[in-house]
């Protein structure tokens, strides 16, 4: 069968483009959306703050103290995945993605076994590097079970899974794959922009600014924001990441379906959710562990087209 990392395949081409043609349409749309909500959160980012303290001075409200505690950049944080959610069916449409067959989401016996392996799968890679790192650095895992430890950690693992498996390898991929030739290519590009996307605000900026929010915080969230990974780079992290997003790109390409790429980012999180001492990006394991999967998965036979 055609390999998927050099070949390129019509159910993954937006707009009704046949595999010969390219289209920088979908990049041209994620960075509309992209820098939309950064300039959104910008705008409403004092606004909303500035709500909840007027709040907490009239009431002294709990609650109020609480949210305040949160700080800017995590009510900007919030915003911005407000836009990009209420976005979401804009891009959709525009994208001809306005389906669950569309996006790779057609269920049935193959697509749920290949969720429920992928599942496992990741539970089992993260409680692997768990152990290993209380073997090589006697670190003390964070870990215990109860039935709600249980239920939260699943629901967490379901909800972060399908929502960003959604985003980043049922749409995102999909852009990258149109407006370039080599199917190769788009997964790194999708891959690159996934880890990136991880780098937060860092702590170190907020030494050298004044205390309170003023009229222009927004927009230094944003810049922070969209530059924040030059600071205090991590190697580590990013190439972690950026593997993850190779192996949940190639399983969804390998498969033609978004259901075991889901299974296995629902699997990491869920297990992380116990282990609060150990995650994939915890030094350069995860990285070692991940290449090794994605060439077992770049050199596993590929089954015939469909889902």
């Amino acid at each position: 069968m055609p390999n998927p990392l050099f070949q390129r395949d019509t159910r993954f081409v937006l707009f009704g483009l046949d595999e010969r043609k390219i289209s920088w349409r979908g990049v041209g749309l994620l960075a509309a959306v992209f820098l939309g909500s950064l300039l959104i959160a910008a705008i409403f980012t004092p606004p909303a703050y500035w709500l909840v303290q007027g709040w907490h001075d009239r009431t002294g409200s709990a609650n109020a103290q609480w949210l305040l505690d949160k700080g800017p950049d995590v009510y900007f944080d919030r915003l911005r995945m407000l836009v990009i959610f209420l976005g979401l069916p804009w891009l959709m449409s525009k994208c001809h993605l306005w389906s669950w067959k569309g996006l790779g989401l057609s269920f049935g016996k193959n697509g749920n076994r290949g969720f429920l392996l992928a599942w496992f799968a990741g539970i089992v890679l993260i409680v692997g590097l768990a152990f290993w790192r209380q073997v090589s650095t006697a670190t003390e895992l964070n870990a215990g079970f109860s039935l709600s430890t249980l239920v939260e950690a699943l629901l967490a693992g379901l909800i972060l899974g399908f929502l960003e498996e959604i985003v980043f390898r049922g749409m995102i991929l999909r852009m990258f794959y149109t407006a370039t030739r080599q199917p190769w290519l788009a997964l790194a590009l999708m891959s690159a922009f996934y880890a990136y996307t991880h780098f937060k605000v860092p702590t170190s900026v907020w030494l050298h600014v004044a205390p309170g929010v003023h009229w222009d915080t927004g927009f230094f969230v944003a810049y922070w924001t969209t530059f924040g990974i030059t600071e205090n780079f991590d190697l580590a992290q990013f190439v972690v990441l950026w593997l993850l997003g190779m192996v949940l790109g190639l399983l969804t390409l390998k498969s033609g379906s978004l259901l075991p790429a889901i299974g296995l980012h629902a699997g990491i999180v869920s297990a992380m959710f116990f282990y609060r001492g150990s995650g994939l990006t915890d030094g350069w394991a995860g990285a070692v562990v991940l290449a090794v999967i994605f060439g077992v998965i770049a050199v596993a036979k590929t089954k015939k087209r469909g889902t």
